[in-house]
């Protein structure tokens, strides 16, 4: 061995040292509070055929629970309680569930955590979301007791949202669901047909306008980066920083419904953003211009946009309604060329369902077990005002 190569070898050592010193306190505090009797308990609230079959996949590996985050769980914690149930629990059943927990993973379809909850689970220390909005999860009392609240929202929902309105933009700026479909019923003979009067269009250069500036705008925001937009915002408390950031403006409802090319709406559903989104300001949007909504359908006046949509006017893409699944009825969304309509299913895509679970996994057993900080953590503030549906 050389010189040179004994002083990397010296000069690594330290490091390698103190993360396995630092793995193996870790490991002997893990043993001791077994030893001593300190047993962790998590009770997962969704149904588990609804964790081991999420939404009907039947791919084993598309589910927030496949084998591998069966084991880690498992290997984590003393004891998981299982909702085996088939159902939600009543409250009686979940405050019987809850009296030892140390955690509550939740999801789409669990209980909300109460008063009466709350205080039948003196050990609660954390609960985690797999699922986006956490409003109807939560409770003033939860976060008053001191209960830490995280979720998937910003580290896996947001970003995969902001995915899906990246690709709506720009499938409806190129038509792609009429390219597709003439292609589909002309053959060979629509190469030539899907290029008369249909003019198909990029997103570079466009002028971009965000409803509102949460964590799937700001995703959205750099996405956009690469095709030099303009971005204009409306947003009552984005920073001057993050406008800098995006090289984006502050601008009105009004300007941005009458001067961008593509809008997209960000907004959550409570009671003081229903039908935000006004017949005013629909009659306001350009020819041509594309409306994307993957937040939620009720900050829209429906009947106003579908009125408006007859008009040829402009496209839109909307991944969220009123009244899911949308009803049809003749004449109306599903008829109309200049709409794309999407099942609710802007994000995340199910490949991601085992991401999700594994780092939440992680975060939970790092607060438990080391006080570790929380990347994903919700405040009251955030978690009571997020969009209720």
């Amino acid at each position: 061995m050389n010189v040179e190569a004994g002083k990397k070898i010296k000069k690594k050592t330290p490091k390698l040292l103190n993360l396995f010193l630092k793995w193996f306190i870790i490991k002997q505090m893990y043993l001791i509070n077994k030893r001593k009797g300190k047993k962790m308990k998590v009770l997962v609230c969704s149904t588990k055929e609804s964790m081991l079959n999420t939404r009907g996949c039947t791919n084993p590996e598309f589910v927030f629970f496949p084998q591998k985050n069966i084991e880690k769980i498992e290997s984590m914690f003393d004891e998981v309680i299982w909702n085996e149930t088939g159902r939600q629990f009543t409250t009686e059943e979940l405050k019987e569930k809850v009296k030892d927990v140390d955690a509550i993973i939740t999801c789409w379809g669990s209980n909300q955590l109460t008063k009466e909850i709350v205080d039948a689970a003196p050990n609660l220390k954390i609960v985690a979301h797999l699922a986006g909005s956490v409003a109807r999860i939560v409770s003033e009392e939860l976060y008053e007791k001191g209960v830490k609240v995280i979720g998937a929202n910003d580290t896996h929902f947001s970003e995969s949202v902001a995915e899906a309105a990246l690709a709506y933009s720009m499938m409806s700026l190129r038509q792609m669901d009429y390219v597709t479909r003439t292609l589909r019923e002309m053959k060979d003979a629509g190469w030539a047909e899907v290029k008369k009067d249909r003019p198909l269009r990029g997103i570079m250069d466009r002028t971009v306008g965000l409803v509102s500036f949460g964590a799937i705008a700001e995703h959205f925001a750099k996405m956009l980066q690469p095709f030099h937009v303009k971005i204009k915002v409306y947003s009552r408390s984005i920073s001057d920083e993050k406008l800098k950031q995006y090289n984006m403006e502050r601008a009105s409802l009004e300007e941005i419904f009458s001067t961008c090319d593509i809008i997209s709406i960000h907004t959550a559903w409570n009671k003081h953003t229903e039908n935000m989104i006004s017949k005013e300001l629909l009659q306001m949007i350009k020819k041509d211009a594309v409306l994307v909504n993957t937040a939620r359908g009720k900050v829209i006046d429906e009947p106003a946009m579908i009125e408006e949509l007859k008009t040829g006017r402009f496209r839109a893409v909307l991944d969220v309604f009123w009244k899911e699944p949308h009803p049809y009825e003749e004449g109306g969304l599903y008829d109309l060329e200049n709409v794309i309509i999407m099942p609710h299913q802007g994000g995340p895509t199910m490949d991601r369902y085992p991401w999700i679970t594994s780092d939440i996994l992680d975060e939970i057993y790092g607060y438990l077990t080391e006080n570790k900080p929380l990347k994903s953590e919700i405040s009251k503030e955030r978690g009571l005002s997020m969009t209720i549906s």
